[in-house]
Parts: C-alpha cells; sequence; structure tokens
C-alpha cells in the first residue's frame, strides 16, 4: 500500500540576473510510518535555509498541540520538483501546515490549493504580508490559474488576514484572509482545533 503522497505549489521569490521576481515552486510531500522526523530530500541539489527548516518544525509543534493526528508515528518526507532551488524564508508555513495536516488526516487538498503565509517561531497567528510580497505572489498565482485551470472559475487563495493587496489584483482569484494556522485547517479541512490549555485564547 502506498503512503499518502500530495503536491503542494508554493510561490517564492528567486533571483536572475540581478533582479528579483516571483515564481510557482513545486513540492511533493509524503508520510511514511516513523517516529516524527521532518525529512528534505537534498537530491538535484537542492537545499534548505536554516529560517525555511525552523518555519517546518515550528508548524509540526503547532500541529502536535492542537490536533490529535499521528504526528508521533509518522515522518513527512519533502522532494521539490526541480534542481538547484534554494527554500528559505517563512512564507511556506500556511500551506506546508494545511497540506500536513490533509495527509495525516487522509483528506486531499482543494485542486488546484493556493496559500501562503508567514508564522513566526512559537506561534500560529498569520503576520500580515507586506504590499510588495502579497502582491508579487497573487500575481503569480493568477497567472498560474488561467493558464493551469482556465475553466476553473474564481479559485480561493488563503492568505494573512491584515496584508496590504490591491483587491482588484486578479478576476480568477477569491482571496480569503485567515487569521491564523489552525482557522485555515478549520475553513480548509472542516477539522477544529482543540482548545489551548489555562485561560488564554489565541485565534
Amino acid at each position: 500500500m502506498s503512503s499518502p503522497a500530495s503536491r503542494l505549489l508554493l510561490f517564492t521569490l528567486a533571483d536572475s540576473a540581478g533582479g528579483a521576481f516571483f515564481r510557482p515552486l513545486s513540492l511533493k510531500l509524503s508520510v511514511q510510518p516513523g517516529t516524527g522526523q521532518l525529512w528534505l530530500d537534498p537530491a538535484n541539489e537542492n537545499a534548505y535555509s536554516p529560517t525555511w527548516q525552523q518555519a517546518a518544525r515550528n508548524v509540526a509543534a503547532v500541529g502536535r498541540r492542537r490536533y490529535e493526528l499521528p504526528w508521533e508515528t509518522t515522518d513527512l518526507h519533502i522532494s521539490p520538483q526541480g534542481r538547484k532551488l534554494l527554500l528559505d524564508g517563512r512564507s511556506a508555513s500556511l500551506p506546508l501546515f494545511v497540506a500536513w495536516v490533509a495527509l495525516l488526516m487522509g483528506r486531499p487538498l482543494p485542486v488546484p490549493f493556493l496559500a501562503t503565509g508567514v508564522v513566526f517561531e512559537g506561534q500560529e497567528t498569520l503576520a500580515a504580508a507586506p504590499r510588495d510580497y502579497i502582491q508579487g505572489k497573487l500575481g503569480v498565482a493568477d497567472a498560474y490559474v488561467r493558464q493551469v485551470y482556465p475553466s476553473a472559475g474564481r479559485v480561493p487563495m488563503w492568505v494573512p488576514e491584515g496584508s496590504e493587496y490591491d483587491p482588484g489584483v486578479s478576476s480568477v482569484l477569491e482571496i480569503r484572509p485567515v487569521v491564523s494556522l489552525t482557522q485555515a485547517v478549520e475553513q480548509i479541512l472542516g477539522l477544529a482545533p482543540r482548545p489551548l490549555s489555562g485561560s488564554g485564547v489565541e485565534r
């Protein structure tokens, strides 16, 4: 029996000939029996910055705290679909978290699944994205949907609440702001988190 797997699309900032631009980047994710480890495929000269690795570990910690799922008895394997790619930054936090929970639930992601969002260490609340970053990613997502899913109609894309962007940036994206990782999972997968211990409430 094959292990659950999915494809995850990220929107990343790339440098070329001294200029910067956004582009889509595809990852293959799979969960396999294990001990709660994160495996990052180094094939094809791909690399992962310490910041990216820490962001992945942080969303795993949020998942363990908030959902009764087999975090400790499975490993997540991540393999970029390309060559000489550097995964950097924290904006994969939102899509990676939702995809990881979906795999552990055995539930498919929406097709296409579009999301971007930064979460800082020890947090599950999403940080609002600066205009330049979110606007660039929305532009790439718009072009991707038009090219790959021309008949899909309006496609949801989840972004951090409070992000600054032009609401008229796209006629094919339905932009859905969310406050936190757990709110995104509840909206997308229908899974509510367990309450946090103590009297504090974190959205």
